[in-house]
Order: C-alpha cells, then structure tokens, then sequence
C-alpha cells in the first residue's frame, strides 16, 4: 500500500490536488504477477505537462526504487493506450482497490463453478444408482463445483457484502452479517436474505452428509447444482449495481 499513498502524494505534489491517476495494465490483473506500474493521469492543469511527467517519473524513483512505470497523460481519448486505459484501468485508490480484487475473487470461483457445472451436466440431476456408479472424472467435476460454491459464498459472504454496504453506509463493523445482507437488499432488487440463508443451509447439510448414503448425497448435490444461478444472479447484480469502473471525466 505504501506504492499506492507515493503514486498519490506525488501525483498530487506534481500535477495539483486535482489530477486523477488510474492504475492499467498487468497489476490490475492478479492473474498478472509483478510486470510494469501503468499509470494514467488526468490532470486538469495542461500546462508543461512534459517536464511535470519527467518530475513524476523522477520523484517516483526516489521513492519506490527502480522499477518498469509507465505514465500516460491523458491527451486525446481516441488513442489505443488510452483507450487501453478508459476500459480496463481503476482509479488508483485503495477503496477501489480492495473491492476490485475482491470482484476478481469471486469472478475466478464464479468461473470454475461453471466449468464444473457444465462437466456435470451429462449425469446431472442425480440418483442413488447414479452417484453410486459415478466415474472418477465425475466425482472430479462433483469436487471442484463444492469446493468453488463454498469458496464464493465465502467471499460474497466474508467481504464482498460487508466492504460493499460499507462503502455506500460507513462503517460496518458493528453490523451483524443479518444486518449487511438486509442493507444489500436496498441496493439490489433481489431477496437476499432468505435465499443466502438456503444456500448456508444446504452447504451445511451437505457438510454433514455421509459419503456412503446415497440417497441423501445426490439430494444434497442435486439442490447446490440448482442454486447456481441464485448465487450467480446474486454476484451479477452486485456487481451490476455496484462495481468501481474507471469513469473519465470530459476534457
């Protein structure tokens, strides 16, 4: 976080109180690890904005070390690098930050969900006999979409709701998870409550399933494989509704 507050405070020292700065590039993408710092820089004042971007570079040099940084001045929106910039950038705060890699969580879950879901739709929905004779390639598919499904509802659950409502409320922390997910439902037209309280529901049943009773196993499978798309509708319209993209504003 110490890049983050230098990039700002120079920015600021720089270029004026105004200037905007979005972070672009492989370290938005944690998929990305490391590569270049791209930064992309508003300012309202254009004035000797050449030599300000050298006293930038410099100063960031003297306070992060030598690294790869990249800084675009924002000059005319049709560029490719800037284009670059509009579409996949996020304005370099952290707020935006945090809730930003907490989308990308959920967004990498959310994937292996749907691979998952979509290997077990040739045996899907299950039967005793079924589970009973499932391939190992199945149990496989069965075993990555449990896993992804609790690792999103952790995430939703944990830090997406709670860093959410606090971002539009204050502080949360002497809210209980009721209460979060009750304050959601103000922002989104979705019944949360009662649905997030079926899907804890069936994850801890499912938790406290034994392997060798069929019956109950693929019943339990069966629910979770049909909630996919509550919890993916409940993700989307969050993030619909709430998720940080890079508005510029007009020159």
């Amino acid at each position: 976080m110490f890049e983050i507050t230098a990039i700002q405070n120079n920015a600021k020292n720089i270029f004026g109180d105004t200037v905007k700065v979005y972070l672009f590039g492989s370290r938005v993408d944690d998929d990305k690890k490391g590569g270049d710092i791209d930064l992309y820089l508003v300012p309202e004042n254009k004035d000797n904005l050449y030599e300000k971007k050298i006293k930038f570079l410099s100063a960031l040099e003297r306070a992060l070390g030598v690294q790869k940084i990249d800084v675009v001045i924002a000059k005319d929106k049709t560029r490719p690098i800037e284009k670059e910039a509009i579409e996949k950038g996020i304005e370099l705060n952290l707020e935006n930050l945090k809730i930003e890699k907490i989308f990308q969580e959920c967004a990498k879950h959310l994937q292996r969900i749907n691979e998952a879901y979509s290997d077990m739709s040739a045996f899907m929905p299950l039967t005793a006999t079924k589970y009973e004779n499932l391939s190992k390639d199945d149990v496989q598919a069965i075993d990555q979409y449990l896993f992804r499904f609790s690792k999103l509802q952790d995430s939703m659950g944990e830090k997406l709701f709670r860093v959410l409502v606090g971002r539009f409320e204050g502080n949360t922390d002497k809210l209980s998870f009721l209460d979060i997910i009750k304050k959601m439902e103000k922002y989104i037209d979705m019944d949360i409550v009662n649905e997030w309280q079926d899907l804890r529901n069936i994850r801890n049943q499912l938790s406290h399933e034994y392997e060798d009773d069929a019956i109950e196993m693929a019943n339990s499978i069966n629910l979770i494989y049909a909630k996919k798309e509550v919890i993916e509708g409940i993700y989307l319209a969050i993030k619909a509704k709430c998720y940080i993209t890079t508005q510029f504003d007009e020159a």
